[in-house]
């Protein structure tokens, strides 16, 4: 705790001195953004991330199937007894037990290289988001390969992931013209990094939804006759990406339709562009979520939410009974409204484990630096038009009754009277056009913002973690 504690203030040391350090912005958002996330990797112990087993053992599912993998079989699939060990031997909940396990365990030179198959959690490919896995995928591949214990093996798979993620947020941060300010913000909240230290597939699709992000602000402030394929091409390749990941944030990927055509180095190429983009978002959704999305929208009957069973509300349900749907949804925002943004900025880390849970005063700081985002000043001048700032508002809106409804008709029993499942994480990749679309030039800062939130979420961060070793550490 204390070498953790130490490698704080450094970080600390750097806000500070940022003026006397002869390095760029963009150098200093990616040593900052890596540190954290690399420091999030060590602070959770293995599996105390939530959902981590099941996405840990999808990527080794997944693996499994790859040319000179340990096969699959109709009733499971083929895993290291080393692995299945750790998942069935250590805590969820991080504490200073599984600190002194975790410190014992990587450097550990013992593995049980022992197949064995694993059928406790069954995969699908519509289920699995495979192009928000890729980091852990190679690095759960390499930590294979080499025939490293369990524990390196693990958070080798972790750190590819943060590789992923920050290798994205760098891309999107360095290539912004205008809310740079935003980027670092989401990037740097809490609920990020935690999601970007795991084998969360949530850690690609935010480092994808930034880079998108990144794009609007290229699109909508370029010079006229600038965009060319040089712009085109990430587009419909980050497009592909995220549309199939989370079809609610589909419409933030609409967003680039509003793009004048003027911007582009002619017409044709303006409208090249939007009927490519509309082919290449339903295309990617068709391959990869056509039967997930077709399975949730017409399930009947026993439904399984953990080692509960029942029947799930179904969308007739909700549609033609709307004085019970609006009952449900106002009781809902009465009981859990502010779980939802509180867990957006990251108050409750781990497997909810209550002794980690954040004071409400210090979630505050990120709050006052959300809004700093929102105002004008010298160093990011910019806004959108009054029409296009809406359709921004509500692509969020889009997305967050996305939420709703995917966790309504997918975890939520016909028996309840509020929707379960939702946290604001899900709220993350759609976070940035509601914040740039909430824009004003009614408010001005002089400072340079961005920095300003750089740096306050960074010492932020600093409290923040120190406070949450020392907790768990007891």
């Amino acid at each position: 705790m204390l070498v953790t504690e130490a490698a704080l203030c450094l970080v600390f040391l750097l806000i500070v001195a940022n003026d006397s350090i002869r390095i760029s912005d963009n150098a200093k958002y990616l040593l900052l953004l890596l540190f954290f996330c690399l420091l999030m990797c060590f602070v959770f112990t293995p599996f105390s991330v939530p959902d981590e087993a099941h996405h840990f053992f999808s990527s080794y599912w997944l693996l499994d199937m790859l040319p000179g993998g340990h096969g699959v079989s109709s009733d499971g699939f083929y895993v290291r007894s080393s692995d299945y060990d750790l998942y069935r031997n250590t805590d969820p909940y991080i504490s200073g037990v599984n600190y002194n396990d975790l410190i014992k365990g990587l450097f550990s030179t013992a593995s049980n290289l022992k197949i064995e198959k694993f059928s406790e959690i069954s995969y699908t490919f519509g289920g699995e988001n495979i192009p928000a896995k890729i980091g852990s995928l190679v690095g759960l591949f390499l930590g294979l390969s080499l025939n490293l214990n369990s524990y390196l093996t693990f958070y080798l798979g972790r750190i590819g992931s943060i590789v992923v993620f920050v290798a994205c947020s760098f891309f999107a941060f360095k290539t912004a013209p205008k809310g740079k300010c935003i980027i670092a913000f989401v990037s740097f909240l809490p609920m990020t990094l935690h999601l970007a230290a795991s084998y969360s597939y949530d850690s690609g699709i935010i480092g994808y939804s930034l880079i998108v992000f990144s794009l609007l602000m290229k699109g909508f402030f370029s010079s006229d006759g600038h965009l060319d394929s040089r712009f085109i091409a990430p587009v419909f390749l980050f497009s592909a990406l995220l549309a199939p990941c989370k079809v609610i944030y589909s419409g933030i990927i609409c967003l680039f339709l509003l793009i004048p055509l003027s911007k582009f180095k002619s017409k044709r190429d303006g409208k090249f562009f939007k009927i490519g983009l509309v082919f290449v978002m339903l295309t990617s959704v068709i391959l990869f979520r056509t039967a997930s999305i077709a399975n949730l929208t017409a399930q009947s009957g026993q439904s399984v939410r953990g080692l509960e069973t029942g029947t799930f509300y179904t969308l007739s349900d909700i549609i033609f009974h709307p004085c019970h749907s609006f009952k449900m949804l106002m009781a809902t925002f009465d009981s859990l409204g502010d779980f939802y943004w509180l867990t957006t900025l990251g108050y409750s880390l781990g497997w909810f484990q209550k002794s980690l849970i954040m004071p409400t005063f210090l979630m505050l700081p990120y709050l006052f630096f959300g809004f700093m985002c929102l105002v004008g000043s010298a160093s990011d001048d910019c806004y959108l038009a009054p029409k296009v700032a809406v359709a921004f508002v509500v692509a969020f809106l889009v997305a967050f009754a996305g939420a709703f409804v995917s966790m309504w008709i997918g975890w939520t029993f016909n028996t309840e009277e509020l929707i379960m499942g939702v946290q604001g994480r899900y709220f993350l990749p759609a976070l940035p056009v509601l914040m740039f679309g909430l824009r004003t030039a009614k408010v001005r800062c002089e400072a340079n913002v961005c920095n300003l939130v750089l740096y306050g979420t960074c010492l932020a961060n600093c409290i923040y973690i120190v406070r949450l070793i020392s907790i768990a550490a007891l």
